[in-house]
């Protein structure tokens, strides 16, 4: 259905029209959350130029789209690409948004999983420690993810010791 009402409206208002950019963005989530991770790839990555075409490279559903393609790279195993990935969007919503933005939290949480999915458990644990202080400051020292971080880190550590 998605794709019926982006070919209809696409020819009459533009592809680049923000409505139809909305449609591309539900239908490539769709294609995502329905395991079609190969063919929301190129969409997320064609949505994320073309918002930062229309709104330039810091525009949130630019970063939303280069996030999104960090996660299906991540999940077709594509970990480097998706590693390299996140970090570059994590530095753009740094300077769009500063540190102290969610996004920015969620987005540092993710590339600590998927270092730890690599096991490079060298290079996660100050991550996991700075992330930690971060979190317990924007969040509270009692908020679940302040909580899920200390035990992450607590385990890693117990890990390492046996």
């Amino acid at each position: 259905m998605l794709q019926a009402a982006i070919d209809q409206a696409a020819p009459a208002v533009g592809t680049d029209n923000a409505q139809v950019l909305k449609l591309r963005q539900w239908r490539a989530a769709a294609l995502e959350l329905g395991g079609d991770v190969r063919r929301a790839l190129p969409e997320f990555d064609r949505l994320a130029a073309a918002f930062a075409r229309t709104g330039g490279p810091r525009h949130p559903q630019a970063l939303a789209c280069r996030r999104q393609a960090a996660y299906c790279r991540a999940q077709l195993g594509e970990a480097g690409a998706a590693l390299q990935q996140f970090r570059d969007v994590l530095e753009d919503y740094r300077a769009a948004e500063g540190d102290g933005n969610e996004a920015v939290g969620e987005l540092r949480r993710d590339i600590v999983m998927l270092l730890l999915a690599e096991q490079r458990i060298p290079e996660v644990l100050p991550l996991l420690a700075d992330l930690h202080t971060d979190f317990a400051v924007l969040y509270g020292p009692d908020h679940e993810r302040t909580r899920e971080i200390a035990e992450l880190i607590e385990r890693l550590r117990r890990t390492g010791e046996s």
